[in-house]
């Protein structure tokens, strides 16, 4: 019998990482996962929950579920960060 090779831990640490990229949402879904709003952001989930945490980003935290941004209040604070200032 052949034997298996474990894949290495830092091939695991990179799965891991790969699993909880930033992902596109699905359309006319209105309230986002951190994941989801980072790919709006163009930025990692990491930058999404220390942005909630510091309240920079509106969010709510729902039990068992975790934390869900507002879509609409995502778009039109990107739309105002975006807005040429003079």
């Amino acid at each position: 019998m052949g034997s298996k090779t474990l894949p290495s831990k830092g091939a695991r640490k990179t799965a891991a990482r790969q699993s909880h990229r930033s992902v596109e949402p699905p359309t006319g879904l209105r309230w986002l996962k951190p994941c989801h709003a980072a790919f709006l952001m163009g930025a990692s989930r990491e930058t999404v929950y220390r942005l909630c945490a510091a309240g920079k980003l509106p969010s709510l935290k729902y039990p068992g579920l975790g934390i869900r941004i507002d879509r609409e209040r995502l778009e039109n604070l990107l739309d105002s960060s975006a807005a040429p200032r003079g």
